[in-house]
């Protein structure tokens, strides 16, 4: 069991830290550019790609979307009620807790840990979470946002597209098939080399905050899976993709938001990079009990 964990995170925990050892040693990577190539392409030919090879019903995939909006929710409300408790300065400090790094790293451990329909379903879960940074995400760091920015949106546009193929059974020419395979490919490698490189920037200024923030966000995250794991009566593998990517650390995409806004991206960054530090304790804990 203690191998099959090991082989499972340390591939992930390697390539983050190549990620993090060439931005400090060779600075030729530009992190938005990249960034914007995995949300406007890769990742919208991944969720295509996963989901229209998946062996999978359309209910599955409802199921899962369903449990990634209340975990984004109730990771919303718990963040709320804690920087109320603690009397931390502003709501923008719920975003780190209410998103987790469903992309980044919960992409690459679902595929290592419950193969191709494990990692279906958890593209189903990013999608949502990915639609959130650009909505309600941009919405409380900047408070306010577009419409036809959201409507737009490659990765919910993607996400339409493959649940319309999907539900009606259509076929799709082999060459489309093979072009989004192609280029899902990129998404696993380049986020967690971006992850990497994200994390050797963060500046940890304001460590008290961004310490509370993070331990709570690893704390936070397996009770919240588990609670909507119960409330929908889920079970079988959607339920333990919904529990790891619910145990997942704060988003990255919530410092970069934060930092675009200049709100709060101290404090954000920190609680990013504690609760991902934190969570190469905590996500061995949470695979043990699911594999």
């Amino acid at each position: 069991m203690f191998l099959t964990i090991l082989n499972i995170i340390l591939p992930v925990i390697f390539v983050i830290f190549i990620g993090y050892l060439w931005n400090i040693y060779n600075k030729d990577f530009n992190i938005v550019a990249v960034t914007k190539l995995v949300s406007n392409i890769a990742l919208p030919c991944l969720i295509y790609d996963s989901i229209t090879r998946a062996n999978l019903t359309i209910n599955i995939f409802f199921e899962i979307f369903f449990s990634a909006f209340l975990v984004l929710s109730l990771g919303f409300l718990f963040g709320y009620f804690f920087i109320k408790i603690f009397k931390l300065p502003s709501i923008k400090l719920t975003t780190p807790i209410m998103h987790p790094n469903s992309g980044n790293m919960g992409l690459p451990l679902a595929l290592l840990t419950f193969g191709s329909e494990g990692l279906a379903l958890a593209a189903g879960f990013a999608s949502i979470v990915m639609v959130s940074h650009f909505t309600a995400n941009s919405a409380i760091s900047s408070g306010n946002y577009s419409l036809k920015k959201i409507l737009l949106s490659p990765v919910l546009l993607a996400l339409l597209a493959s649940l319309i193929i999907l539900f009606y059974k259509i076929e799709m020419p082999s060459f489309i098939n093979s072009f989004a395979k192609i280029l899902s490919g990129l998404v696993i490698p380049l986020v967690l080399l971006a992850l990497g490189m994200s994390l050797s920037k963060i500046n940890i200024k304001n460590l008290k905050i961004g310490l509370l923030l993070g331990i709570f966000k690893i704390i936070i995250g397996p009770i919240i899976g588990l609670l909507v794991v119960y409330l929908l009566n889920l079970d079988g593998i959607v339920a333990k993709v919904v529990i790891l990517q619910s145990t997942m650390p704060a988003a990255i995409l919530t410092y970069l938001i934060a930092s675009e806004n200049n709100s709060y991206d101290q404090e954000i960054g920190a609680a990013v990079f504690v609760s991902t530090v934190a969570s190469i304790i905590s996500i061995p804990v949470i695979l043990f009990f699911l594999i």
